[in-house]
């Protein structure tokens, strides 16, 4: 078998480098393991984020399309969508940090994922695509006469030669990995997340993102509450863990004896979804020879699906450049690293659980966000913006810190969110 362009994954990455490679006439293959992309099985929240400038981008959602009004293109989209105006960080105490924007817009949108691939796996057969679902590929070997993947499908191993290669098959990419491509990257954590789907949780508000920071919750990092796309009865509850402390057994302590425990008191389980992830340093490179990476499968832990989008866009058109002799590799790359804050130095700050746990204990958080209970600050998701907002309104409180709680404000002063960095 032959392509001009092979991709593993059919993500809303994968897809939208396959559609718009073969819209721009290149033979195109593509290669998931799964037999049906609209069923969601892997943890996702299915939001479209709406800062401004999000990942160098500003959405629009527009009737039946989601327009990336900076990349200059359009994705179709008609399923179910709702609107987020509300983001709440949640202190032991129940003292309660509030996101939101003056005038009510969204924070974030839901969406359904599911229909949104199934849309663009259409797309793609419309633009000639050849599809080989159910298909694992387990070796791959690029040279400079082109790329050659080891298939397995059914039981039945087959080859498929390709000009070029996007991977595509997400933060945990087993071909970044044959290929060598993740030997200059740093682990810095791996992860185990599951999100329980659950019916009847008091307090549960279906246009808000709730966040419980703190270790009387029972839980390893934060645990975060959301409405699902499903119907407006049904939250979600993140719960990440890892090998020693596993989400099930945060599930049995968060719901049976943490501070939140009561709110579960009535509570059903309709589903859960799991994943592994491997936290990496992103690929600040993300090509070698005939192979372009994209997507979660070169960042840092994820891009969302609208960062997959573009990357998929972008791709596309980088390895038709690639054909027609241009450095279309090398403008991905100088796209890439321009649009994302993981390259930022603050990224640490994320990884570190916004600097709020485990550096501050239950009564510490619950006089920092006590001191800024009463205020509405910027309505930003960004998470790499959101602890800066927060931490810029919490120390404009600074001398009441330092005259209230010397040693607190002795800590905050040497952690990594300092009195100087906040101005």
């Amino acid at each position: 078998m032959y392509a001009d362009v092979a991709i593993v994954g059919a993500g809303p990455a994968g897809l939208m480098a396959a559609k718009t490679a073969a819209q721009l006439g290149l033979k195109v293959a593509v290669l998931e393991k799964r037999l049906d992309v609209s069923r969601i099985t892997r943890a996702c929240c299915e939001q479209f984020i709406m800062d401004e400038n999000y990942g160098s981008e500003t959405l629009r959602i527009e009737q039946g399309r989601v327009v990336f009004t900076k990349n200059a293109f359009a994705v179709n989209y008609n399923g179910p969508q709702f609107d987020i105006t509300d983001k709440y960080y949640l202190s032991p105490g129940g003292h309660t940090i509030h996101f939101a924007h003056d005038d009510g817009r969204p924070i974030v949108i839901k969406f359904d994922k599911g229909q949104l691939l199934q849309g663009l796996w259409q797309e793609c057969e419309q633009a000639g695509v050849d599809f080989m679902p159910g298909t694992v590929v387990y070796d791959a070997d690029d040279s400079t006469g082109g790329v050659e993947l080891g298939l397995s499908s059914k039981g039945v191993h087959t080859h498929l030669k390709a000009q070029k290669l996007i991977v595509a098959d997400g933060a945990n990419s087993p071909i970044s990995e044959v290929l060598g491509l993740n030997k200059h990257r740093q682990l810095l954590n791996t992860a185990l997340c599951i999100m329980y789907y659950m019916e009847g949780i008091e307090g549960f508000e279906h246009n808000a993102l709730k966040t419980y920071f703190g270790r009387s919750y029972q839980g390893l990092a934060p645990i975060m509450i959301g409405p699902s796309i499903e119907n407006d009865t049904i939250a979600y509850v993140i719960l990440t863990g890892s090998k020693n402390y596993p989400p099930p057994r945060i599930f049995e302590n968060v719901t049976g004896k943490g501070a939140l425990a009561s709110a579960f008191k009535h509570a059903r389980l309709v589903k859960k979804v799991g994943c592994t992830l491997n936290a990496f340093s992103p690929m600040r490179v993300p090509w070698r020879g005939n192979t372009l990476v994209i997507g979660d499968a070169a960042a840092y832990v994820e891009v969302e699906t609208q960062g997959a989008l573009m990357c998929g866009y972008h791709a596309g058109h980088a390895v038709a450049k690639a054909f027609d002799g241009d450095e279309g590799f090398q403008e991905y790359t100088r796209w890439w690293q321009d649009s994302f804050e993981f390259f930022g130095q603050d990224v640490m700050r994320v990884a570190q659980g916004f600097v709020l746990v485990p550096t501050y204990d239950d009564d510490e958080l619950d006089y920092l966000f006590a001191l800024i209970e009463d205020e509405v600050l910027e309505g930003t998701y960004n998470q790499y913006k959101s602890p800066e907002v927060m931490w810029g309104a919490i120390l404009r409180h600074r001398e009441t810190i330092q005259s209230e709680r010397p040693k607190l404000y002795e800590k905050i002063n040497n952690s990594q969110v300092s009195l100087s960095d906040m101005g």
